[in-house]
């Protein structure tokens, strides 16, 4: 149905009426005479091609159709004005929309959140998540955050910002490395090995540059994505392959952590871009703090 064929002003003087004991009492809540409701009902009943109410002198019964209608318009006009009543409230905030690839967004930016929205008071982050493959969003978001640089093709943004490269090692559950703990990289055999297929040749790679040839790992599980392979990694089913940089903060959180961090190798590199819509202080202020962030998570790896 197209939206425009919605007879909204119908629908929510059904909605009152649905709620009110009379069409009186319902005119009294609208502010509009009795005729103006009984004709905008008419007309919804006309539209519908079902009756909504049985009269009954000057009470209202709601029909079947009209009890099921009821329910549905009732809900969604709360939910409007609940929408509506967050945004009023929050008017004297301004919005920074970020989107940036799922495990990013998840275990570095959403732990991180409240930090900038306490340095910055008056600011609020909604983030937004892309998957590997998928195209970013430069219309609908204030900064994109890319895993590689991306070609910018026509689009107006501005010069890649550089986060940092991801240095690549196990990340294991604190409750696995107590009942199976890593002290050297051939304990890591002990571990059910975790891949992704966004990933591949991640274990390859590790094995080979702590010198241990090939991955000859027993059992295993492959994801189709890392943030979901790091989801079976916190439920203890085994080790995965992950940058660093995104869980020294989150240990207490997740309960995740680099049993070998000192032995990595290096992956793709991430950079934030701002939308050109105009850019906005407000944008400009959250790619300095998420540098910031970025070079902190760096500064604790090496004393770590």
């Amino acid at each position: 149905m197209n939206e425009r064929e919605l007879p909204l002003n119908a629908l929510r003087s059904f909605a009152v009426a649905a709620q009110s004991p009379s069409l009186e009492a319902a005119a009294r809540r609208l502010g509009v005479t009795h005729g103006a409701v009984s004709k905008q009902i008419a007309s919804l009943e006309a539209w519908l091609g079902q009756s909504l109410f049985a009269r009954q002198g000057r009470t209202l019964q709601l029909t079947p159709y009209g009890k099921i209608l009821a329910d549905r318009v009732i809900e969604s006009i709360r939910q409007m004005g609940a929408a509506c009543d967050y945004v009023r409230r929050d008017r004297s905030r301004k919005v920074i929309s970020v989107e940036a690839p799922a495990t990013f967004a998840m275990y570095f930016l959403l732990p991180r959140i409240k930090k900038f929205e306490v340095q910055h008071p008056k600011l609020s982050v909604w983030i937004a998540t892309r998957l590997t493959g998928q195209t970013p969003d430069f219309s609908q978001n204030d900064v994109v955050i890319s895993r590689g640089q991306l070609s910018k093709g026509g689009t107006r943004v501005g010069s890649a910002k550089f986060l940092f490269e991801e240095k690549l090692t196990p990340v294991s559950a604190n409750s696995l490395l107590k009942e199976t703990p890593i002290r050297k990289p051939a304990d890591l055999r002990k571990h059910k090995s975790i891949a992704s297929s966004s990933r591949p040749g991640d274990w390859e790679a590790w094995f080979e540059r702590a010198g241990l040839g090939s991955p000859l790992i027993e059992g295993g599980h492959r994801f189709d994505h890392l943030n979901v392979a790091l989801h079976a990694v916190r439920d203890g089913l085994g080790s995965t392959i992950a940058p660093r940089q995104l869980f020294y903060d989150n240990i207490n959180q997740y309960q995740l952590r680099c049993p070998l961090p000192d032995i990595f190798y290096p992956g793709e590199s991430y950079f934030a871009y701002l939308a050109f819509k105009p850019e906005t202080t407000e944008s400009q202020a959250f790619i300095s703090w998420l540098e910031d962030e970025c070079r902190c998570a760096e500064g604790e790896q090496r004393g770590a």
